[in-house]
């Protein structure tokens, strides 16, 4: 771009799409930079705050979409978007009030109740995640990641019975998943299934042989079964 600032205001929209394609972030920002400064629009305030998001500058981020909240306090995408920005700056009370409103704006905005879910549960309110996963799965229960957090937080809750239930959801997913079948083994002995988490062990061991927990886990439970076997 030359030093002289365009004033066409779709002239610098195109070029911000251009330089954003080839790659050259910092242009496409300072493209849409002078656009705003020719006019405050939804798009490229959106747009500002993404790039910001994107190259982790997230002060910057959240100046632009706290600015779409306060001219378009309706529109759903600004606030999911400052939480997002919000929860990536360890701001967890403030993201959990944007994805609310999200929520409150879209009950169909699914992935703004999968990251209320993790906020509440990085902020160690695991029955209010647990909740939260809960509401979402009712209604979209093919969204495979909140199954696998769900099963997280009720291990660390110790309630065995969601954890299975959890993971055995993930599984049918994903297979492959170690975690899954880490916890189901975890589960399954805390429940006294001394078998079932022995298979859950070795299946683990099968995705990654080199887990440390996962095999003293295994040989514990392989010693106790000869034990009283």
């Amino acid at each position: 771009m030359t030093q002289e600032k365009p004033q066409d205001y779709a002239t610098l929209l195109a070029k911000a799409g251009e330089f954003e394609l080839a790659g050259h972030t910092g242009k496409a920002i300072e493209a849409l930079e002078w656009a705003l400064s020719l006019a405050e629009r939804l798009e490229v305030l959106q747009r500002l705050a993404g790039l910001y998001s994107r190259t982790a500058q997230l002060d910057k981020a959240v100046a632009r979409f706290q600015r779409v909240v306060e001219l378009w306090p309706n529109y759903p995408g600004g606030h999911y978007g400052l939480g997002l920005a919000y929860y990536r700056l360890a701001r967890v009370p403030e993201a959990i009030a944007q994805f609310e409103r999200t929520i409150a704006l879209d009950q169909e905005w699914f992935t703004a109740r999968y990251w209320l879910g993790i906020a509440h549960f990085h902020r160690g309110d695991l029955d209010t995640a647990i909740a939260v996963f809960h509401d979402l799965l009712a209604v979209a229960p093919q969204f495979t990641a909140a199954w696998y957090h769900l099963g997280v937080a009720a291990a660390q809750k110790g309630d065995h019975e969601e954890t299975l239930a959890a993971f055995a959801k993930v599984v049918e997913r994903n297979p492959q998943s170690f975690v899954a079948h880490y916890h189901t083994g975890v589960a399954h002995y805390r429940k006294g299934n001394l078998d079932a988490a022995i298979d859950s062990f070795r299946t683990a061991l099968e995705i990654h042989p080199d887990d440390k927990r996962a095999k003293d886990n295994l040989r514990s439970l392989e010693d106790m079964r000869l034990r009283f076997s």
